[in-house]
């Protein structure tokens, strides 16, 4: 519902310097709402491939899009499936791969399921379908208190909204079926704009780092935590990251042509945004998108020395 009062922690808080993330460079363009994850001991980047009203990456025209998992090795695509659906997640466990979207474009009403345990057949279901005025767009999925959360940012005219965007939640028990929390009561925040949730749970908190949008068009990744997803707490060392130059170092050239080098060298850089993280080899290996937020967009890579638990946790 809002912000818990964080006035008293800015005056009389204490909190150690922390170690900060790594920026690696940018891998691919035009590719964004992405999720790291490790699958059989692989580091895979699950991603909405786009349509052509979207802007494709690759210079590929599809009249729909699709999901694709990618090993993060070699970027070679492991599996594509789930055609004519966006803004998805993915959250893997006791050997089974569940991925969550938008069915459409992008701005729809409906929210899939999909299931596999090889990334190569995929079962299918609908499982949440949401009211008029509501439009639905990037989503997080993870483990928490004895149940499963799913965050979801939406759009639209509805009274849930408030100011777009704003983070609802649903919760499962099995991940096969959600509901609904109540989108009065469980929701973050109809104040502002709160945009592309990336939801965690540790030390008794559910984590969710969020884009705020700054004044001037500026586009940056805040955290904040809650108990019971009604009240926040915002974090003392906010934002998460700030866009730089090191958003456009290219973790490897040779994968790109002069043209592309040029395109992501002069691109305008005003925005770091749907951040998602995984756990890997002792690392927490971090996604981002930067760009300008009309259209210009780019994927990169981070990473921090430390386990997510403890990166989360840096920021209070």
């Amino acid at each position: 519902m809002g912000l818990i009062n964080f006035g008293e922690g800015l005056r009389n808080g204490r909190i150690s310097r922390k170690k900060r993330l790594k920026k690696l460079g940018t891998v691919k363009i035009n590719t964004v709402e992405t999720t790291p994850v490790v699958w059989q001991d692989r580091l895979l980047r699950f991603e909405w491939v786009r349509n052509k009203n979207w802007g494709a990456s690759g210079g590929v025209e599809r009249s729909v899009g699709c999901y694709q998992f990618v090993d993060m090795e070699n970027e070679q695509t492991v599996c594509e499936f789930a055609e004519d659906h966006s803004f998805g997640c993915c959250y893997a466990e006791n050997g089974k791969m569940y991925v969550v979207g938008v069915r459409g474009e992008g701005g729809g009403s409906v929210l899939d399921l999909f299931v596999s345990e090889d990334l190569q057949s995929w079962e299918s279901r609908e499982v949440l379908t949401f009211p008029e005025g509501i439009s639905l767009f990037n989503t997080s999925l993870c483990k928490g208190d004895g149940r499963y959360i799913l965050a979801i940012e939406i759009g639209g005219s509805h009274e849930a909204v408030g100011r777009p965007f704003t983070c609802v939640f649903a919760e499962s028990d099995d991940l096969l079926h959600f509901r609904m929390l109540d989108m009065m009561e469980y929701s973050y925040s109809r104040e502002r704009y709160t945009a592309c949730p990336c939801i965690r749970f540790a030390d008794g908190f559910y984590y969710m780092i969020y884009l705020e949008g700054a004044p001037c068009h500026r586009w940056l990744p805040y955290i904040v935590r809650s108990k019971n997803l009604k009240e926040f707490e915002l974090g003392l060392t906010n934002p998460v990251m700030w866009h730089s130059d090191e958003d456009k170092q290219i973790l490897c050239p040779e994968r790109f042509t002069p043209e592309e080098l040029d395109y992501i060298e002069h691109a305008v850089n005003c925005n770091n945004s749907d951040f998602d993280l995984c756990e890997y080899q002792g690392k927490t290996i971090i996604t981002y998108s930067w760009g300008n937020q009309l259209g210009k967009e780019f994927l990169a890579l981070a990473e921090y020395e430390g386990s997510p638990e403890e990166f989360l946790k840096s920021f209070f």
